[in-house]
């Protein structure tokens, strides 16, 4: 055959020789992209983590082992309780010392998720810090520590939440350095200033990465159906709020966040059985836990200020069994639209005639003075004790500007790039800006809220900017660099 290639065609010259084809090249597969970028994404979190940990470390530097302030020596004293005496005698315990002369029944009106979690710590550490070559901690040391760790944890939450909602590691990471040293963040996270505040920024940011991480889609589900992501997720979700339930009483933000989105999500005709598992899955599990803490007890379903995220829990059942009829008769989108009316109003007007049955017993309580503070004047709440309290005072520029530093000049713009990117993650952290900036533009002390989402905004910037400028370049770069040419073929290919 190479000599029937080579003859000469007749009447004329030899034909010229075909110019062989360059050697295929390799890409770089597309799940070694992926795994490359999560390495970088966990190693930049290392150096988070770092610089989180030591810029809370200045206070034990300088003064030791020391808690400081009024409130965290009392959250100290009673997880010295808790360790000696138990946990029966820590919930039944009426301190005759706190709120002298009256006393105070500790055992229900203590949020005690950081007492427990830090007992936890201190009698796990005798069985795993040997292992390492270190010495077990004192009970007084855990908790100095417990701010710091808890900053580190917080942080990184925070990251994931944001690299989960912009969908892109570079914001993840730029939000999580910003959230290690932002002011609103570490003025509750000093080590020795253990306060509930301290371990609660860790809850919140953990259970809005959990409910976001629910609602990624799935390209193998399709029609509207349920993930196993959205049950898993929805599962440690609520398992996530429990943990802030018995952190803080805050708890009450995060159950109206995450039920204003859900709501949000339907309102825009994304409602799927995805939203349905994850939501049910959250509220059903994060109410039962819920009250179990004794501060909040039967609160979940009586308290006026969490009736939202119940009937939003109503409306779901609703629209489920609606999509379940859809899928199973083939019905139409003005079907659907009908059957969602025909079932809404007999329910909508139970549920009105039930609560003003209840009303009239007394079932539901009042909103509390704190809350009413946030829609009426400071000095109209009626509580003389909130009324006089600076931090419960509406917020100014001057106090953004103290609590977020320059992140408060550039969240706005980051605001903005979140509104070009429409999907059910990310219109969680746009409600979760909006709804944090209204609340702490009422009251200065809610500052701590904004502190998480002003993160994540500035980190949406700087993730951009950083992506388009230095990651993708580089990444094209690396590619064309690591395209080798395939080796020829031998052997039996060659045959």
């Amino acid at each position: 055959p190479a000599c029937r290639a080579m003859a000469k065609p007749k009447g004329g010259s030899a034909a010229a020789p075909t110019p062989a084809a360059p050697p295929p090249t390799k890409r770089l597969p597309a799940g070694a992209k992926a795994t490359a970028g999560l390495c970088v994404f966990i190693a930049a979190m290392g150096v988070v983590a770092q610089q989180a940990y030591d810029i809370r470390m200045y206070a034990i530097r300088d003064y030791g082992y020391v808690i400081h302030e009024f409130d965290p020596w009392f959250n100290f004293r009673a997880t010295k309780y808790l360790a000696e005496h138990g946990w029966h005698a820590f919930f039944h315990w009426f301190d005759y010392k706190a709120w002298y002369p009256l006393g105070r029944p500790v055992g229900t009106t203590i949020y005690p998720g950081m007492q427990i979690t830090s007992v936890a710590i201190w009698r796990a550490m005798p069985h795993y810090m040997p292992l390492l070559g270190l010495q077990p901690m004192s009970l007084n040391d855990v908790c100095c520590m417990v701010p710091a760790w808890f900053g580190i944890t917080a942080s990184v939450s925070l990251g994931a939440l944001t690299a989960e909602c912009s969908g892109t590691w570079s914001a993840g990471v730029a939000a999580a350095a910003i959230m290690a040293v932002i002011p609103a963040h570490t003025m509750r996270s000093v080590a020795g200033g253990y306060d509930n505040e301290s371990i609660a920024l860790t809850a919140m940011c953990t259970t809005f990465y959990f409910w976001t991480r629910a609602l990624r889609p799935d390209p193998a589900v399709a029609d509207g159906r349920a993930t196993k992501a959205s049950v898993v997720f929805g599962v440690l979700c609520g398992a996530a709020y429990v943990y802030m339930v018995a952190a803080w009483g805050g708890y009450v933000f995060v159950v109206n966040m995450i039920g204003v989105h859900a709501a949000a999500l339907c309102a825009c005709g994304r409602y799927t059985s995805k939203l349905h598992r994850a939501y049910s899955l959250f509220y059903v599990i994060g109410t039962l836990g819920a009250t179990r803490v004794p501060p909040v007890n039967w609160a979940p379903v009586r308290n006026l200020e969490q009736m939202g995220p119940l009937l939003a829990f109503v409306g779901m059942q609703l629209l489920e069994y609606v999509e379940v009829q859809r899928r199973a008769r083939k019905l139409s989108v003005m079907q659907v639209q009908l059957l969602r009316a025909k079932l809404a109003l007999p329910i909508a007007l139970a549920l009105v005639g039930a609560a003003a049955l209840l009303m009239q017993f007394g079932y539901f309580g009042p909103l509390s003075a704190r809350v009413r503070g946030l829609f009426v004047k400071h000095t109209r709440t009626g509580n003389p004790l909130v009324d006089s309290v600076a931090e419960h005072q509406p917020a100014n520029e001057q106090a953004y500007s103290h609590y977020l530093h320059h992140i408060y000049h550039i969240a706005p713009y980051g605001f903005l790039l979140s509104l070009v990117r429409f999907t059910d993650a990310n219109l969680f952290i746009v409600l979760y800006a909006g709804t944090a900036y209204f609340f702490s533009n009422k009251m200065a002390r809610l500052v701590i809220l904004l502190g998480p989402v002003a993160s994540a905004l500035g980190g949406v910037l700087l993730g951009v900017a950083a992506d388009q400028l230095l990651v993708r370049p580089v990444a094209r770069l690396g590619s064309r660099i690591l395209r080798l040419p395939s080796p020829p073929a031998t052997g039996a290919a060659e045959a």
